[in-house]
């Protein structure tokens, strides 16, 4: 009977434990993670971060290298120009590329 007590108290406890990790993973870990975060080292250092989506042409970091809209924006479109003149690139809102390769963005 102990042992399955003792089976039973391990497999709630795993279950709390598995339960609270997934949901950190699920949710954003913190306020930032609530807009455009722009990150260098693919998804590892920010170097950016918009927190509402505006329309204005900005200039992109020159390190970044991928991006994650995490909430509010609909789409990113890149442009290799300083002005965001040029051809548009559509990128979306998760993604990588080779850092330097566009110089300014736009969000919606």
């Amino acid at each position: 009977m102990r042992a399955r007590a003792a089976r039973a108290g391990a497999v709630l406890t795993m279950s709390a434990i598995l339960t609270a990790g997934l949901g950190a993973l699920a949710s954003p870990a913190s306020a930032q993670e609530s807009g455009l975060t722009f990150y260098s080292g693919t998804f590892t250092t920010v170097v950016a971060h918009v927190p509402a989506p505006t329309g204005a042409c900005t200039p992109l970091p020159s390190t970044a290298d991928s991006h994650v809209g995490w909430s509010g924006f609909q789409d990113v479109t890149f442009y290799r120009t300083a002005d965001c003149s040029g051809q548009a690139t559509g990128v979306g809102t998760l993604r990588t590329y080779p850092a330097g390769q566009y110089t300014s963005f736009r969000a919606i």
